[in-house]
């Protein structure tokens, strides 16, 4: 039984799965960095520069990235192709071991609000499991209470 082993099995008992787990991009990593979160690659080439954890498991293939198939089509062959070849359970696990159980996010190029392959995960993991993933850094639109207005008196 090697050490490595020995240690991942013991981080995964100690773990309790407490992470929070967001998306953003490379452009974001001084916030991130700032903010405690571990940025976890999974673009399917990441910058050079680029030394924290990479995940390619989820990933666009490279064929996917070419440029000829419409959004449409990207989004099915991800979804056929990476997402549902996936246990959602062991992404949740692995993210875990590989991120000692701390906050994550996870980063690929494109802006919050581009066209992106992190934002079909995000939507998928929180189908499939349950956990809310957000961009970090982006407050989300939430509907507006109704105000009432009482009437007046004077009116």
């Amino acid at each position: 039984m090697s050490i490595m082993y020995i240690f991942l099995v013991s981080l995964e008992r100690k773990s309790q799965q407490n992470m929070k787990i967001y998306t953003s991009y490379f452009g974001n990593l001084r916030k991130l960095s700032q903010a405690g979160i571990i940025p976890v690659s999974i673009a399917r080439w990441s910058p050079k520069w680029f030394e924290g954890i990479k995940y390619g498991t989820v990933a666009p293939l490279p064929d996917m990235l070419k440029g000829d198939i419409t959004r449409e089509q990207y989004i099915e062959q991800y979804n056929r192709r990476v997402l549902a070849r996936l246990d959602p359970a062991r992404v949740v696990k692995e993210l875990t071991i590989f991120t000692g159980d701390r906050d994550c996010a996870l980063l690929c190029y494109e802006k919050p609000g581009d066209f992106c392959h992190r934002h079909l995960f995000a939507e998928w993991m929180t189908r499939e499991t349950g956990l809310e993933i957000t961009e970090f850094g982006v407050e989300e639109d939430k509907p507006k209470e109704t105000e009432i207005i009482e009437p007046s008196l004077w009116d």
